[in-house]
């Protein structure tokens, strides 16, 4: 199972990774603040998608929440997508791309 969500639903998909069902998470633009816990990421595919223009969730918070889902063992990785903003509609169809092309990664993996 691959869970996807967008700001607070990406943080509501890390959250639920908890399941035991849960392979994978991918969290657009999530809200990662300071502390959330990662523990229950151990083993888990992590991908995070972050414009580096938002302005509604931090973008240098989502890579601290890697670095620290990396620490607690899983395979987290973020990418910071170029002048993509919170709402991700400045380019709508790559942001559509890039969770397809993801998703279809984290199922295969």
């Amino acid at each position: 199972v691959v869970l996807v969500g967008h700001s607070m639903g990406g943080r509501a998909a890390l959250a639920a990774a908890r399941a035991p069902q849960v392979g994978a998470v991918l969290a657009l633009a999530p809200w990662c603040p300071e502390g959330e816990p990662v523990a229950h990421l151990r083993g888990k595919d992590v991908v995070v998608l972050h414009g580096d223009r938002d302005r509604v969730t931090d973008p240098h918070a989502s890579v601290a929440f890697v670095e620290r889902a990396r620490e607690a063992g899983a395979r987290a990785q973020v990418r910071l997508v170029p002048g993509g903003d919170h709402a991700l509609l400045r380019d709508s169809a790559g942001w559509h791309r890039a969770t397809t092309s993801t998703v279809l990664h984290l199922l295969s993996s």
